[in-house]
């Protein structure tokens, strides 16, 4: 059986994989392309195995496919299962046997298919500690920083940092009453973080050095492809600190090149976390530093793609359709 399709795991409201799926078909390789929202997985899709490769039918899109037919795995965006109008105990069993087939369909596949990204890799590229670490293990620059609950190495953090921001350790956003709430990198003084002695010491919290900007770098890798995006998020209040504050439409940017020794660096971080795929990000300093901050390894990039021509999801495609090495 040879193998042939392209699966994109995702959900409805995906403009990243609507564009690649477009994409695709404009090269008449609709065939090709199989799309799995995992949201509505319980009630969309039928799934049997015999204990060694997988059938998967897609129900509102009547396509069919064996997992042994899988060239790769595009594991863009997918969300929870949702199970609704059901008994609250019964709705988790019933989410937690979906899981497990899942799971047990996507490891199936690990072993023969590209995966972007593969789930243990990105299970641990995406814990920001172990970052800092590789990066400063392969001469990267990064911002001293502090991740503690002892409110004495807070106070001694501060005395040796002139200027401190802080940051989420994990997601960037925390829910209240069922709302999502953005959690934006802030500066924080020395008065704040006495008054918060208390609150230090039941949640852990990432201190870290706050370096002045020059630009922001958003670094998408794609295989063996780089593409550097320069962000003039100093040209606004809304973007200064974090420059997520402001809409990328509404500021400067553009593409530019990056140092061969960076860009040595970047190859050899991602190879080391096992990533196809990376948006990494970077402060350049007024004094044209490079200074590292943070990897997310399924970061938004069309945005990035359209200042491109449309670059990113060629190199997307491209390495989806390419054997696994």
């Amino acid at each position: 059986m040879s193998r042939k399709i392209v699966l994109i795991v995702t959900s409805k409201q995906d403009s990243h994989a609507d564009l690649v799926i477009y994409k695709l078909n404009q090269r008449n390789l609709q065939d090709r392309v199989i799309r799995l929202n995992t949201e509505d997985l319980w009630l969309n899709t039928e799934i049997s195995t015999n204990g060694s490769n997988f059938e998967v039918k897609i129900l509102d899109s009547q396509r069919s496919f064996n997992s042994e037919e899988v060239l790769s795995v595009w594991f863009r965006r997918p969300k929870e299962i949702e199970v609704s109008h059901l008994e609250e105990g019964t709705s988790a069993f019933i989410k937690s046997q979906c899981t497990a087939l899942l799971r047990g369909f996507y490891f199936c596949t690990h072993d023969t298919a590209r995966w972007v990204n593969p789930l243990p890799s990105l299970h641990r590229a995406r814990i920001k500690l172990q970052q800092i670490k590789l990066a400063q293990n392969l001469g990267m620059k990064t911002p001293k920083t502090l991740v503690t609950n002892n409110p004495q190495e807070v106070l001694n953090f501060f005395e040796q940092v002139p200027k401190v921001c802080t940051k989420s350790l994990d997601e960037a956003s925390f829910e209240i009453d069922g709302h999502i709430f953005p959690l934006y990198t802030h500066i924080v003084n020395l008065h704040e973080v006495k008054e918060n002695l208390e609150s230090i010491k039941i949640c852990p919290t990432l201190f870290q050095e706050y370096i002045e900007k020059l630009y922001e770098l958003r670094v998408n890798v794609i295989g063996d492809q780089i593409f550097a995006l320069a962000m003039y998020s100093q040209d606004n209040e809304l973007s200064q600190i974090d420059f997520r504050g402001l809409a990328p439409a509404k500021m400067k940017q553009e593409l530019v090149k990056i140092p061969d020794t960076l860009k040595t660096q970047i190859f050899q971080f991602v190879k080391h976390q096992g990533l196809a795929f990376s948006a990494m990000d970077f402060i350049v300093t007024p004094d044209y530093q490079y200074i590292f901050l943070e990897n997310n390894c399924n970061g938004q990039w069309q945005w990035v793609d359209q200042l491109a021509g449309g670059k990113l999801s060629e190199a997307m495609i491209d390495l989806l359709l390419t054997n696994k090495g």
